[in-house]
């Protein structure tokens, strides 16, 4: 199983594990939470974490899963990511395999194969691809869909924060060399 967190404890164990590299946090405990990240990050973001969790029911055991619902999003609507203002846009699960709220995983999934979904969307992750997590500072996980999640725990989220920026990078420098960007 996994726990469920509040959206106000996701947020806070994401502003505590990203520490002095935060400023001007927007935090009404809804999606997106917004932050500049200082150097070396030096940008603008929007984040939207959920919980990661493997609920009972329909799915093997062993499937972890975000559901995409954004604030205001109905059943039967479609949305997408809002990257209007040029800020960063990171889909983030947190995921507690071993039911301990302050020993989670923090998941960074691909941006570019999730910027419009349906309501209640899945995106799956599978757990022995979180206990990498658990294994290694950050683990890079690409998935059959060719996704390239980032795991990693608490303590190295900068570090996985800096892996996902460079892989977003060359997934865009790859699609300016091909004329797909």
């Amino acid at each position: 199983m996994s726990i469920r967190l509040p959206q106000r404890e996701l947020h806070r164990l994401f502003i505590e594990d990203i520490d002095d590299y935060a400023k001007g946090i927007e935090n009404d405990n809804r999606k997106p939470m917004k932050m500049y990240l200082q150097f070396p990050f030096n940008r603008e973001v929007k984040l939207y974490i959920w919980n990661c969790t493997a609920p009972p029911g329909g799915r093997s055991e062993d499937e972890y899963k975000v559901q995409l619902i954004i604030d205001g999003q109905k059943r039967g609507e479609r949305a997408h990511f809002d990257e209007s203002d040029g800020s960063t846009v990171l889909i983030i699960g947190y995921a507690t395999p071993f039911d301990d709220p302050e020993d989670g995983l923090w998941v960074l999934f691909e941006l570019d194969k999730h910027r419009e979904f349906a309501y209640s969307a899945n995106i799956q992750i599978y757990l022995r691809q979180l206990l990498k997590g658990f294994e290694n500072d950050v683990y890079v996980h690409k998935k059959h869909n060719k996704e390239t999640v980032v795991i990693c725990r608490r303590k190295f989220l900068v570090q996985g924060l800096q892996k996902r920026f460079d892989i977003d990078y060359q997934i865009m420098m790859e699609k300016a060399d091909h004329g797909t960007a």
